[in-house]
């Protein structure tokens, strides 16, 4: 069984349960995801096939083959999106194709999943909604929506100055900075002060997994999710309830 899948970010709307409650739900298009690589903690537990892995290609030596290395954890590595041939990369089209994928495509969004032990999943196999069934609850993991450069009302929700009484032209400034007994020393650090505001890597836990839709590879999961619409998503199950 899976622990995660990915995803794409569609956007929200809203159902209604038996007793007439209003859900709001965001919908995400997740899979199908196809199994570039699993990663072991000891190459022994690799299939024969997929330990060996090709060096010293130069035209003195010839190409020779060793062992692959083990990569001392495990995990699954998923891609989903698959990108045409003409924009492809050729390492990653290479690394794709290992994995059965064909016509020299590659991935738009590639992510590991972390696992305690072997996973059951193989190379080439896939990841649907449908291996996801038995979730209640996601952690849900993407990529923010850009504000820019933002001031402190809007980044850190400070309240502006009097906007009467002798203020002139700074209601909206984050008020003084200084150092009572220390100010040779400038700004403490981890001040909130205007700055960039978002594209984050913000990860939203325990949301409830409404419904999962096998027939359109679609998850609605209850509330907002992090991005914009189209964003890359990564579903994971929710540590909190293992």
């Amino acid at each position: 069984m899976t622990i995660g899948i990915l995803g794409k970010k569609l956007g929200m709307t809203q159902i209604f349960k038996e007793d007439g409650e209003v859900v709001p739900v965001t919908v995400v298009q997740a899979g199908p995801c196809r199994v570039l690589q699993v990663k072991v903690k000891d190459l022994d537990e690799l299939p024969e096939e997929h330990r060996k892995a090709s060096v010293n290609k130069g035209k003195k030596k010839g190409k020779t083959e060793r062992n692959r290395r083990a990569d001392g954890y495990y995990a699954v590595q998923l891609g989903f999106d698959e990108r045409p041939a003409k924009n492809a990369k050729k390492p990653t089209a290479g690394h794709a194709a290992k994995a059965g994928v064909e016509g020299g495509k590659d991935f738009y969004y590639v992510r590991e999943m972390r696992y305690e032990s072997k996973p059951e999943l193989e190379t080439g196999g896939q990841v649907t909604v449908g291996d996801l069934e038995e979730l209640k609850l996601v952690d849900v993991t993407g990529i923010t929506k850009g504000r820019g450069w933002a001031g402190t009302i809007k980044r850190w929700n400070f309240a502006r100055q009097p906007m009467s009484h002798g203020t002139k032209k700074c209601h909206r400034h984050m008020g003084g900075t200084g150092r009572t007994y220390s100010t040779a020393k400038g700004i403490p650090k981890g001040k909130k002060m205007m700055g960039h505001y978002g594209v984050d890597r913000v990860t939203i836990q325990n949301l409830e997994l409404v419904a999962v839709d096998k027939e359109r590879n679609l998850l609605l999961i209850r509330g907002a999710v992090p991005g914009h619409n189209q964003g890359y998503l990564t579903i994971r199950k929710a540590i909190k309830s293992r």
